[in-house]
């Protein structure tokens, strides 16, 4: 990650650089440019029509300046001084990044559990409303890395925050009813069924990711299922998310 982000900021200097250069030549009387064999070079042109070579970029793109006391090259050297500037800057700031300690495996994870979106047909069927966000918050409340926490302060039992802390992932379920066909076991042939699927979005704020879960099955095996998916979403934050999020 770090060698690719070198090459684009040494793709970003040389560009800035290129466009100052081509702008002085663009704007100074008396100079004339040529390119020959992959390689550029940029002539003064007096009075009498003789000339003298300024400036000259060669097939690397490395630039050279061959009349140092003409203005353009003397702008020239500034334009280098400025774009060498640029390209320190960069480098220190990749640097300090990647100076940022990242959080250690033990350390907590702090995840903000969106309500479910609950479709027409699986709100009918709830028994008791919130049912089904509680029972997916309770596969992560006792879990010893990832803690949930929540903006409304005043909630209490099983929806209560483990803890205030800025979030590292936000996690959005949906769970919908939906007719789906299934091998009847007694039988061994297809046969159609009501099916529960779960689905999460899997946002990491730092760095930005999102991971897409989903699991499925018998509509009167709901608990089971959403143990299942629950372990899979707590699975993306630990082993894909957990590894790359900077310490508190």
């Amino acid at each position: 990650m770090a060698v690719e982000a070198h090459r684009f900021i040494h793709m970003i200097t040389s560009a800035c650089f290129a466009t100052v250069v081509f702008t002085m030549v663009a704007c100074s009387g008396g100079y004339h440019s040529a390119n020959l064999n992959g390689e550029k070079k940029v002539y003064r042109v007096d009075e009498h029509g003789a000339k003298t070579l300024g400036y000259e970029t060669g097939q690397n793109g490395n630039s050279t300046i061959r009349d140092a006391d003409a203005p353009m090259a003397q702008r020239s050297v500034a334009a280098q001084e400025m774009v060498g500037q640029l390209s320190a800057n960069g480098a220190g700031q990749l640097e300090q990044l990647g100076r940022t300690p990242k959080r250690q495996p033990s350390d907590p994870i702090y995840v903000s559990l969106v309500p479910p979106v609950l479709d027409p047909q699986m709100e009918k069927a709830e028994r008791t409303k919130g049912a089904v966000a509680e029972q997916i918050r309770s596969e992560f409340a006792a879990d010893p890395i990832i803690k949930l926490i929540e903006e409304n302060r005043n909630q209490s039992g099983l929806m209560k925050p483990h803890v205030l802390a800025s979030v590292d992932v936000e996690v959005s379920p949906k769970v919908s009813l939906k007719e789906a066909y299934g091998i009847d076991r007694k039988t061994g042939k297809p046969t159609k069924m009501l099916a529960v699927v779960f689905e999460a979005t899997i946002t990491s704020q730092v760095p930005p990711a999102t991971y897409n879960v989903s699991e499925s099955g018998h509509a009167l095996r709901t608990l089971e299922i959403s143990k299942r998916f629950a372990s899979q979403v707590k699975q993306v934050i630990r082993e894909k998310i957990g590894p790359t999020i900077p310490a508190h």
